[in-house]
């Protein structure tokens, strides 16, 4: 694949190369000049002229989002940005795993710092560990989902410590920066947005269809009312059955229950079921409104908007609705007096968002690792009794036992065991500026974030595991108060930029839980007060500040060559330290020294910086834990992890350093970027003897670094009056590398999958290492079966890291009058992943492997030699075989997590004023489909990058995923 993209780009260059030469115009080198020398925003949301930049960074408009169909603001960064990785799963409101430049540390926050309008808006990852381990929960997403695609209009990347390093140790991993839209001045502009969007399952486990459920090649018989029948092992949850037969006859599960006369002692044909898992599921739709008013008056302009999302799910009973308002305002109050203010009001609010991995209610889990093949699912459709609420169970104890076994009904499932979420957000500024004349000019904003969110689910009664109810109630609010004195002024030729600043900043959170013990008593009714046993309640607060002092100085030669220097001051509550983080950037705009009529832009520049992470607050110190009552009596006990005063920040020092050029009247282009990461005095729960009362203590240790390249080409191909071309590619490649960690310790585990493998840091190696066994080769390579004809599997060992190779995107636009043709092609190389559903799914004769050609009664002799070396001819029965994936060689379910995507596509269409005539400005109609095609997938039973069930370091774990999506929409804007 690598020689096919190389090759690929090369023509690309080539062709557009001799079509630029062909089709210059003089007109091209004024406009394309005022987008790569345009003003841009940058840290603390200051706009800067884009050539004085001696850092990387990258700008996307909002159209680019919002014409797309996206719901999410940050994964529709995926494929678009070089230097970024997304992770975004299609799961309905699923969490979004960005990083930029590599993972840096080994268990503190590797994400950038999201801000809306100059507010650092809180993204916690909400879920468990037990969700991000694919151990079983529901992704209840990240709290970025909130802001609205429809009001963005620009995203700035800046993509490491030189550019982000004015936003202190929160930045360390970069920063994206959202500007909304607001009103222009002599403008008054009313638009209406609206859309629908249909998903349907795309990427999905293929399941074998030619064996019913069971562990015997034979139906069970049983004796009923003096009748002989045949049943099948209902308690029995795998496919390892008799081979379908239309001759014959079988009770099945729901033939058992007098009140369905249909059903009840009704023989059914041993056949693969009319209704499978594939119609278990539905067309998931999306609907999206937006109305905005924007108005501009004598000294003050205003835009209003409200946008209401509303998500049904492709599980049947799921949904998401979303109502966002926004409120910009901006007035002058006096010739040196400006006034603005931002205010934005959230609420989300999700229902019965589908558990994923291995859990209980996850119907992945059911369809693709456990179960029975023969199941028709307009059967279980009827999955309770009417005259009690119980449940109907495919999974029965027995025929004269409908309690389940292991399983539930998927419809109880989804419509019985559900969840609630709910979260009010309120997040914006307010500030004034005061010019005291053209060159001096001060500012003072508070930027607040504050956000409620509750969260409960439930276990029904009658259900295969313990009933039980759960609540959860959050609180997080976040104020910045922010002071900065600019001052700008040209003394020759010289420029100079510069200001000085403060922030104070004073987050809390407090956290509170409640679960039923023991199970609920009266069913149907979800209160802590109807728990068996004394509900566990739990809370917790946490409060932390962090005040600093910032400064910037620019200094700028002939509008040519400039310098620029920052700095910032930490003072923290949580550490002892204060912390200095210091930037040097200098970038030299030599186009303007070399006047060559081919080259329309060139600048090189180079940064450096040093920047310090924060950390969690009370991590200094060690605090007991209090338990159970015991007897009415208070428990106590220590902390697994002790604390340590004199805890350092971790450091981060980024070297970079870039060439911009523009060639042909901006025909071409390109952005490249070498950088250079270090961390260090990594905080690390270090082992410590179990003596002490404790199993580990934080400490400063520890080594990381990344190195990589960051590419963007521009090409513009044909350029004319009615049509144009334009090409985007952009390209990551990082290498990450565990240094050290503690003297002789070579590995920290970061967690377990939920049965075979575990996710760790190891020296030597890339972050995210997957630790398995793998399979034995002789001298030959020659794959190393045992006694048993099973493969033998190795000692514990690097199965591969999580972690890509590279990725990089294509973009190509069309424009054609009022038509626009867009698409982006979304590319990762390498990575690795590791699949229950896989592992699981071979087991237990699911997968369409497993059915060995409709002939399992053959068996299967596996490829490779015996240990004396001779060839291997140990036979193997089919779930000998299938069961050898769970209990020998992990790498077996380990898979190379590359994928092609035709990630998005959208046509519009401008309608003709003759057509819309005076009333309105103009209606834009616009077609688009997401995850339209994907290639080059290792599992074609698994998508990538739905493997993940959180936003934080814990990825690549595959516990049950629900099918990736396809979606298709349309969108109908109208401005008036």
């Amino acid at each position: 694949m690598k020689k096919l993209t190389t090759s690929l780009l090369v023509v690309v260059l080539s062709s557009s190369v001799a079509v630029v030469n062909a089709q210059q115009k003089k007109n091209d080198t004024a406009t394309q000049t005022k987008e790569i020398e345009g003003v841009v925003v940058t840290a603390l949301g200051i706009k800067r002229e884009k050539k004085a930049l001696g850092y990387a960074s990258q700008e996307i408009k909002g159209d680019l989002i919002s014409d797309a169909g996206q719901t999410n603001a940050v994964s529709a960064l995926s494929g678009n940005v070089a230097g970024v990785q997304v992770t975004a799963p299609s799961s309905m409101g699923g969490s979004t795993r960005i990083t930029m430049r590599g993972i840096s540390s080994v268990t503190g926050e590797n994400r950038p710092l999201i801000v809306v309008d100059g507010v650092p808006l809180d993204n916690s990852n909400v879920n468990n560990e037990d969700t991000q381990r694919g151990a079983g929960g529901r992704d209840y997403g990240d709290a970025t989902f909130d802001i609205n695609p429809d009001d963005i209009e620009s995203v700035t990347v800046l993509k490491g410590g030189p550019a982000a390093a004015l936003y202190g140790y929160r930045a360390g991993n970069g920063a994206i920066i959202y500007t909304t839209k607001s009103a222009k001045k002599g403008r008054t502009e009313v638009q209406f947005n609206t859309g629908v969007a249909f998903e349907s399952i795309y990427i999905r486990p293929k399941l074998q269809n030619l064996y019913g459920g069971g562990s015997e090649l034979a139906l069970q018989t049983q004796k009923i009312d003096g009748v002989t029948y045949n049943l099948p092992e209902f308690g029995t949850d795998e496919s390892w059955g008799p081979k379908y037969d239309p001759n014959l006859y079988y009770l099945g599960w729901d033939s058992f229950d007098p009140e369905f006369p249909d059903q009840y002692m009704k023989l059914k044909q041993w056949v693969a079921p009319r209704k499978d898992v594939d119609d278990f599921f539905r067309v998931g739709t999306t609907y999206t409104n937006n109305i905005s008013v924007a108005k501009s008056f004598e000294n003050t302009n205003v835009r209003l908007s409200y946008t209401n999302t509303k998500i049904n799910g492709i599980v049947p009973n799921s949904e998401i609705k979303k109502d966002n308002f926004s409120l910009n305002v901006s007035s002058k109050l006096s010739d040196n007096l400006k006034a603005d203010a931002l205010f934005n009001y959230v609420h989300t609010a999700g229902f019965n968002r589908p558990e994923q991995g291995y859990g209980d209610n996850s119907v992945a889990q059911k369809f693709y690792q456990w179960g029975q093949r023969q199941l028709d699912f307009a059967e279980l459709q009827r999955y309770k009794l009417p005259s009690n609420g119980m449940q109907r169970s495919w999974n029965r104890t027995s025929w004269d036992d409908g309690t389940p076994n292991f399983s539930d009904n998927p419809y109880w499932t989804i419509y019985e065991n559900t969840s609630d979420d709910n979260r009010h957000r309120f997040y914006g500024n307010a500030g004034l500026t005061y010019n005291f004349s053209k060159k001096v000019y001060v500012s003072g904003k508070v930027y607040g974030d504050t956000y409620s969110q509750t969260i409960t689910s439930r276990v029904a009664i009658g259900s295969a595991a313990q009933s039980q109810y759960n609540v959860r109630k959050s609180n997080n609010s976040e104020f910045n108060y922010e002071g900065r004195l600019h001052y700008n002024d040209n003394f020759g030729d010289f420029s100079l930029n510069t200001f000085a600043g403060f922030n104070i900043m004073d987050r809390k959170w407090d956290i509170m839980e409640g679960k039923s013990v023991g199970g609920l008593i009266i069913p149907n009714l979800y209160n802590l007060s109807n728990s068996r046993e004394v509900p566990k309640a739990s809370n917790a607060s946490y409060h932390l500040g962090v005040r600093s002092l910032f400064a910037s100085v620019s200094l700028g030669y002939k509008d040519f060559l400039f310098l620029e220097a920052t700095g910032r001051n930490d003072w923290f509550s949580m550490l002892n330290e204060d912390q200095f983080y210091p930037s040097v950037t200098g970038s030299f705009v030599f186009s303007k020294v070399l006047k060559a009529d081919w080259i329309s832009f060139g600048k090189v520049r180079a940064g450096w910086s040093r920047i310090a992470g924060g950390s969690d607050p009370f991590i200094r110190g060690t605090f007991a834990t209090i338990g159970n009552s015991f007897w009415g009596s208070p428990t106590y006990s220590m902390p697994v992890i002790k604390g340590e005063p004199n805890l350092k920040p971790e450091v981060k020092t980024t070297k970079e350093i870039g060439l911009e050029m523009n060639f042909f009247k901006n025909r071409i282009g390109f952005d490249v970027t070498y950088y250079d990461v270090k961390s260090t005095d990594l905080i690390l729960p270090l082992p410590i003897d179990p003596a002490t009362g404790f199993g580990n203590r934080r400490i400063n240790a520890g080594e990381m670094t990344n190195k990589g390249i960051e590419a963007m080409v521009n090409i513009t191909p044909i350029r004319t009056d009615d049509f144009s071309w334009d090409f985007t590619w952009n390209f990551t490649r990082n290498r990450n590398k565990l240094v050290e960690l503690q003297g002789t310790l070579e590995n920290y585990i970061l967690t377990n999958a939920p049965f075979r493998v575990q996710l760790a840091a190891q020296v030597g190696y890339s972050y995210g290492t997957i630790l398995g066994t793998d399979f034995v080769y002789d001298a030959n390579g020659n794959k190393v079966v045992n006694e048993n004809g099973v493969y033998k599997a190795s000692e514990i060992k690097s199965l591969g890291s999580i972690l890509p190779d590279y990725n990089m995107g294509f973009r190509n636009s069309f424009k054609y009058k009022s038509f626009g043709l867009s698409f982006l092609i979304d590319v990762q190389q390498g990575g690795k992943y590791f699949s229950t559903t896989h592992m699981w799914g071979m087991n237990n004769g699911m997968l369409e492997e497993t059915a060995l050609g409709g002939n399992r009664e053959a068996g299967m002799i596996l490829p490779g030699v015996k240990e004396n070396g001779a060839p291997n001819d140990i036979l193997l029965d089919a779930p000998t075989w299938g069961k050898s994936y769970y209990n020998t060689v992990d790498a077996q379910n380990v898979f190379d997590a590359s994928y092609i995507k035709l990630r998005d596509i959208t046509l519009s269409y401008d309608l003709p004023k003759s057509f819309i005539g005076n009333s309105i400005q103009g209606i834009r109609v616009s077609a688009f489909a997401r995850n339209l095609f994907a290639w080059n997938l290792a599992f074609k039973g698994v998508d990538p990058e739905n493997t993940s069930y959180g936003s934080g370091n814990i990825q690549g774990l595959e516990g049950g995923s629900l099918p990736s999506t396809r979606m298709y929409g349309v969108n109908v804007n109208f401005k008036f």
